[in-house]
């Protein structure tokens, strides 16, 4: 009978996080490149084995962490570990910085990231790849933030808090917070252990346990503790958290203590429904000074849906109570949402914070192939031949000039904009919102599909 001792067992690979050692440079286009062959990025598959190489890619991924967190040093944003009072790094925690001046600032920034990413991380297919280390992480945020202005009256830039909603699970052996990702890539016993067990009494961090307390914590100790009663503040959150944050707002006792002191909000891929938030307050925030942008393939910044929502024309969730914009065709998957859009958020959170008086534009979002309901809109009291003939008279500008309209030049309370439609049309018994031409191509199509190619249509 045989018998394998645990001593028999495989070892574990060992890696040191440090790009040199692990066989990369970082060229001066700022992109980490492979010793061996310069045009290559990192390189997962070193082996035929998964562990292998995820431990290899765990060390790389540290490695980068640890410049992009130098960075954001550099640029004036201090360690600041949660929660608040935590006597050593050996003790429990979270890491998150901060401006260090930042309790003279009238204006803050907060930014929460996925929680899915590490910290400082907005992609590690940017950060390690094509794009940049700078790109791909929140340096470039932070180094834009501080090209602005706090406000019309203080040309100071912007205080800066980030958030760590991503490294809140605790390796006590490593002493610090990891991702959920990164949290079973951590050296084990041996190469063919499955995993850590997770234990509360070691892993989780007090008053940090997940993204919803995170963000708690964030405004209703962080916030009171660093920032200026009179500070302005402004919100940036990404995919999951912008549901954590939102939900987190709307609370009648969380607005009377917080909602005063909010002057912007920016949602980007998130899915809270404002059509059902029950804070009266929140709800009229966001109608005035929140935005939300969203995976569409049209342009970025094309306004996409009003606050009230949009039809069943519009591709995809619009119900923010906000108006809601498209981040570009280039922002594939969430996490490239905010590098892609993240010069528009900037740019609008300038013109909210240089404007005390800012409210969004109402604006009327309308397909000129369809048939508008007026009473559809709250606050449009025009008629729908009064709406026909100012889009004629645009486009018979416009033709004369030999130019397109764009979007960003409309100032009018009324605004046109391409949409995708579904891709599956209504059937004939619903014919609402369809154009007779468009119902005669729907019917012809069905006549087809059942043999009947040379049958007439009646008109």
């Amino acid at each position: 009978m045989f018998r394998r001792r645990w001593s028999g067992l495989p070892a574990e690979p060992k890696f040191n996080p440090d790009l040199k050692e692990l066989g990369y440079f970082i060229n001066e286009e700022d992109e980490v490149r492979y010793w061996q062959d310069p045009d290559f990025y990192f390189k997962y598959f070193s082996t035929k084995n998964v562990r292998y190489n995820d431990c290899q890619r765990f060390a790389f991924n540290e490695a980068v962490k640890q410049i992009i967190d130098s960075r954001l040093e550099a640029e004036g944003l201090k360690k600041v570990l949660l929660p608040l009072g935590v006597a050593s790094e050996d003790e429990r925690h979270a890491k998150i910085r901060l401006s260090e001046d930042l309790s003279t600032k009238s204006r803050v920034v907060i930014i929460f990231g996925q929680s899915g990413q590490d910290f400082g991380i907005l992609a590690h297919r940017v950060a390690s790849g094509l794009g940049g280390l700078n790109k791909g992480s929140m340096v470039s945020m932070v180094k834009a933030l501080k090209q602005q202005k706090s406000s019309a009256t203080d040309d100071a830039a912007p205080g800066i808090i980030l958030a760590n909603p991503g490294n809140l699970w605790w390796w006590p052996e490593g002493k610090k917070g990891l991702s959920e990702f990164a949290r079973h890539q951590i050296p084990g016993s041996s190469l063919v252990h499955w995993g850590w067990h997770h234990d509360p009494e070691r892993n989780v961090i007090p008053e940090n346990a997940n993204p919803t307390e995170h963000v708690k914590y964030i405004f209703e100790k962080v916030v009171p503790q660093f920032v200026s009663e009179k500070a302005k503040i402004d919100v940036i959150a990404l995919g999951d958290m912008a549901d954590e944050v939102e939900q987190y707002l709307d609370n009648d006792d969380v607005w009377a203590k917080i909602g005063h002191r909010l002057n912007a909000l920016v949602v980007l891929g998130g899915f809270y429904d404002m059509r059902e938030a029950e804070c009266q307050g929140f709800k009229k925030f966001m109608d005035q000074r929140g935005r939300a942008y969203i995976m569409n393939q049209d342009p970025l910044d094309t306004l996409i849906a009003g606050p009230e929502g949009g039809s069943r024309a519009v591709t995809g969730y619009v119900g923010y109570g906000c108006p809601t914009y498209s981040v570009g065709p280039d922002a594939f998957v969430m996490e490239l949402v905010l590098i892609e859009a993240g010069s528009a958020v900037l740019k609008w959170l300038q013109e909210v914070a240089l404007d005390k008086d800012y409210v969004n534009e109402r604006v009327h979002i309308f397909f000129p192939e369809e048939e508008e309901d007026d009473s559809k809109w709250p606050g449009w009291d025009k008629d729908d031949d009064e709406s026909k003939e100012e889009t004629e008279e645009l486009k018979e500008k416009h033709k004369k000039d030999g130019d397109k309209r764009d979007d960003d030049e409309q100032v009018a309370k009324k605004v046109k904009v391409r949409v995708q439609r579904d891709v599956q049309p209504p059937s004939k018994d619903e014919p609402e919102g369809i154009d007779d031409e468009l119902a005669k191509e729907i019917s012809k199509s069905e006549m087809m599909a059942d043999g009947n190619a040379d049958s007439e249509e009646e008109t």
